[in-house]
């Protein structure tokens, strides 16, 4: 029998579902932000009102509008075509309507490249908290066959990326999981987390460290915005220069950094 806390928790889940901004929005999410807020504040009204502003600042906050079934159907047209040009010009028109993906489109020519020259090209690829990232696999060169594991927190948005991932003659292995509440267990040659740690810095202090200990990954790829959602330069990049780097040195971790000037980027050596 549930007790008063599953019962409180199962409120403020309903009643953020029922918020057109996050009813698709993983259920372990909500409900493990929910439980925290509960903990610290006396009604469920309370808690509802704070786990919206939690999911504001670590999901709502990055997000525009996309038509799903508009953007898939374009995406068909363009691989229904065989050009080559065509595919990565509608894969960039997704791209842009997110703003961790657009900002790194100015770089999607020489990115994975120099992220394929550290780790080796990869024949299977775990992208946590990946929001649309997958769109920009005509860049990566995988080799044919390759697995690619796409983890977002959002339903809609991995129902798309799965049916792009078939028109892109690739399984569709993209599947809706809280990093934070399941850790991934796939066994992968590289593990992405781009532009993730503060996200999950702001729910759990230590969040990203924990995490990277858990992937099966021979290698982990960090990256970090530059620039704050407003396009301003704060110092972030020797700030979570120096964060990193703090992590690497309690754990003694094989990293090399490479050089974007939009986007600071480490390459770790895993533990899978």
């Amino acid at each position: 029998m549930p007790g008063v806390e599953d019962v409180a928790v199962e409120e403020v889940v309903s009643a953020v579902a029922r918020s057109k901004k996050y009813r698709t929005l993983c259920r372990d999410t909500v409900a493990r932000i929910a439980a925290c807020e509960l903990a610290h504040r006396g009604s469920v009204k309370d808690a509802t009102k704070a786990t919206k502003r939690r999911l504001h600042q670590i999901y709502g906050a990055f997000e525009t509008d996309l038509d799903y079934d508009l953007a898939l159907a374009r995406l068909a047209a363009a691989y229904g075509g065989g050009s080559g040009e065509a595919v990565r010009r509608a894969c960039r028109d997704v791209l842009a309507r997110h703003h961790s993906t657009r900002e790194r489109l100015p770089l999607l020519d020489d990115f994975y490249p120099a992220l394929w020259a550290v780790t080796g090209r990869p024949d299977s690829v775990l992208d946590v908290g990946c929001g649309l990232h997958p769109l920009a696999l005509p860049w990566m060169d995988l080799a044919p066959g390759a697995r690619y594991v796409a983890l977002d927190v959002d339903r809609a948005r991995i129902d798309f990326l799965n049916r792009f991932l078939a028109l892109a003659a690739l399984a569709p292995l993209a599947r809706c999981q809280d990093a934070l509440a399941h850790p991934p267990a796939d066994e992968v040659d590289v593990a992405l987390l781009l532009k993730m740690s503060p996200t999950l810095e702001r729910q759990e202090q230590g969040a990203t460290p924990r995490l990277i200990g858990r992937l099966r990954a021979r290698h982990v790829v960090v990256s970090f915005a530059v620039q704050s959602l407003g396009g301003r330069d704060k110092g972030m990049a020797d700030h979570y220069r120096r964060q990193f780097g703090t992590w690497a040195a309690d754990r003694q971790w094989q990293v090399a950094e490479l050089p974007f000037d939009a986007e600071l980027v480490f390459v770790l050596q895993g533990d899978g």
